[in-house]
């Protein structure tokens, strides 16, 4: 986390000093990106070229972050007022915005990268609108108190390259009142700055997004382990090919009087798959020996401990086949609801400063101020259900429970 003290003057010359900060631990959001996105180690792998070098990518890193986010929010969040005010506004503007997508977009920037960025701004119409941040170019610093509370946010943006490298920036410091644009040249230096412009949010328009406490992507943790997987299926392959190619040794025997003769039958051999020989002699291919049941037993225990680390299942297993009653169900995705919950928590507190911010521009813009603190966010999640074994519950619960609660409990929703 970036912090300064609490009175700091905000300038672009600070702005630039964390730019530098931030470009710096960009390394590690670009690793992961490259794993998300199928470039992992393996691909860099030599070998003397005598020998196979097959490089197999298992992306486990993509399935963790998606299967982590379709189940996050692949049911678009719920907003509700406690005490039943209407907040069709706030919902009408959350939709023109399409927040339910850059939910998602956040989401997934969080599953990969650990946090995730969102700026709002208004058009020149007056509409409110949401952007999710590629985390790798946004960041937010906060003062050094207790509360740690954001003192500005920053958005920058590659200008062209040269020679492989950005030729500049375009930064967008934004503050609790103003954004300010200006251009940063290759060698850090502020040139174009222009005048600051209110933004009307009444707080740091770029809101941080949290994936879990210590900021770590899903799969961050599992990355070694990601490497042995495809360093192990990639040697599978290649012993697969060395014996292929294994080496034919023929003894006893005389394939020619010339080295012509001996090739020419080398090649008859090769293309027909036979040979003769006399009574002395012998053929035998020279191969390396390999166990391949337990080969299979490393792989399926380095797979087990990718899921178990993560946290996310490996739902195609064969313990999540036939029907498993709904508490067995739910051991098996403990973990997976853990940390989903915990995503929960820190996803929730951002959305929280979302609608502050929105409530505080409607109160700008001539509106009445929604009352934030009385709306309450849901998440919904699905799994597949026991729905034989929900029904059971709701028919024995008939007659002692109102009905809606008991409509409630059913796994679907009825219209």
């Amino acid at each position: 986390m970036f912090t300064i003290p609490e009175n700091t003057k905000i300038t672009p010359k600070l702005a630039v000093k964390f730019i530098r900060r931030h470009i710096i631990e960009n390394e590690k959001y670009d690793k992961l990106y490259s794993y998300y996105i199928g470039e992992h180690a393996i691909l860099d792998r030599t070998k003397d070229k005598s020998g196979a070098n097959n490089r197999l990518v298992c992306n486990h890193a993509k399935y963790i972050t998606d299967c982590a986010t379709g189940y996050f929010l692949g049911s678009p969040v719920k907003y509700e007022s406690r005490s039943g005010k209407d907040i069709s506004m706030i919902k009408d503007i959350l939709a023109y915005a399409d927040s339910d997508t850059q939910d998602i977009d956040l989401a997934r920037f969080g599953s990969i990268f650990g946090v995730s960025y969102e700026m709002l701004y208004l058009t020149n119409e007056g509409k409110i609108m949401l952007a999710s941040l590629d985390p790798r170019s946004a960041f937010v610093v906060y003062d050094d108190t207790v509360k740690q509370e954001p003192v500005f946010g920053v958005y920058y943006m590659p200008l062209g390259e040269n020679d492989g490298y950005p030729s500049g920036y375009r930064v967008y410091l934004c503050d609790r009142t103003s954004v300010r644009e200006f251009i940063v040249s290759a060698g850090f230096s502020v040139t174009k700055t222009s005048q600051p412009y209110e933004h009307y949010f009444g707080g740091v328009p770029i809101i941080e997004y949290y994936n879990n406490w210590n900021r770590q992507g899903d799969f961050e943790q599992v990355i070694s382990l990601i490497d042995a997987y495809n360093t192990l299926q990639s040697d599978r392959i290649n012993d697969k090919e060395q014996f292929v190619n294994a080496l034919l040794i023929i003894k006893g025997q005389i394939l020619g009087d010339t080295a012509e003769e001996e090739s020419e039958t080398f090649r008859a051999i090769k293309k027909y798959g036979i040979m003769t020989m006399d009574d002395t002699g012998d053929a035998k291919w020279l191969t390396r020996q390999f166990d391949e049941a337990s080969v299979d037993i490393l792989r399926r225990s380095i797979e087990t401990d990718i899921h178990k680390f993560s946290g996310v299942p490996c739902l195609t297993d064969e313990s999540f086949s036939g029907n498993s009653s709904g508490v067995a169900m739910k051991y098996k995705l403990l973990a997976f609801e853990q940390i989903t919950k915990i995503k929960e928590r820190y996803f929730a507190e951002g959305l929280k400063i979302r609608l502050a911010l929105i409530a505080n521009a409607l109160s700008v813009l001539g509106y009445a101020k929604p009352d934030v603190k009385d709306i309450k966010i849901t998440f919904k999640h699905y799994l597949p259900e026991n729905e034989t074994e929900r029904a059971q519950i709701v028919s024995l619960l008939n007659g002692i429970v109102d009905n809606e609660k008991l409509i409630k409990l059913l796994p679907y929703e009825l219209d």
